[in-house]
């Protein structure tokens, strides 16, 4: 295998953000039923699924994928991975690292290990970058940073290491699965859908092997 594929697979009633509404998808037509062809019909909110998301997000007035420079979301990445028993990436882990580059950081942490669970139930206590983690990542010239969970930022604690990473241009990647991947370096590509003017798109995410 030459690549990964680190995406959520988006389909009716999957996992979404408590509050935000379901995920439908549904025929338009079929060509069993007597129509020409097959078409699918989605409706899925902006941050369904493996997704990215862009300083407007959390900052009225904050840029949006209209402005988004695309070499942020293509080139080598590193897949740092978090102990099973560490519920928090603050700064004294990521200080423990050592890195000697950081510019695209990919956490896989016990979070990959839920997206197995066939009940697809959402936990609360999912691990997350706290303020202090966030505010490391924006020292050292992080661009873009991805977790293995549906927010970067703790449920209880959502606000604040959105706005440091978001307001300082670091691109935040949510909803990644990296449950077969080993910790290392990788080319990451990760596109997002052109929306005009919005603040988070679903991405195809893919890891390819260095050879």
């Amino acid at each position: 295998m030459r690549y990964f594929d680190i995406s959520i697979g988006i389909k009716t009633d999957m996992l979404v953000w408590p509050g935000d509404d379901p995920v439908k998808v549904r025929w338009a037509s079929r060509i069993e039923n007597g129509e020409e062809s097959n078409v699918s019909l989605l409706e899925i909110g902006t941050h369904v699924g493996s997704h990215i998301d862009m300083p407007l997000h959390f900052i009225e007035g904050g840029a949006n994928l209209d402005s988004l420079d695309l070499d942020r979301l293509i080139g080598l990445a590193l897949v740092v991975e978090v102990p099973d028993y560490l519920k928090v990436i603050d700064h004294q882990f990521l200080e423990g690292l050592n890195l000697r580059e950081c510019k695209r950081l990919l956490f896989k942490t016990s979070n990959s290990k839920l997206w197995q669970d066939p009940q697809q139930v959402f936990y609360k206590d999912y691990v997350a970058v706290d303020p202090s983690g966030a505010q490391w990542l924006v020292e050292h010239g992080c661009e873009l940073v991805g977790i293995d969970y549906l927010s970067i930022a703790p449920y209880d604690q959502s606000q604040e290491p959105h706005e440091i990473l978001l307001s300082n241009g670091i691109v935040v990647l949510e909803s990644i699965n990296l449950h077969q991947v080993p910790a290392g370096e990788y080319e990451l590509i990760c596109l997002p859908l052109k929306l005009k003017g919005r603040e988070a798109s679903p991405v195809r995410a893919i890891l390819k092997i260095i050879q």
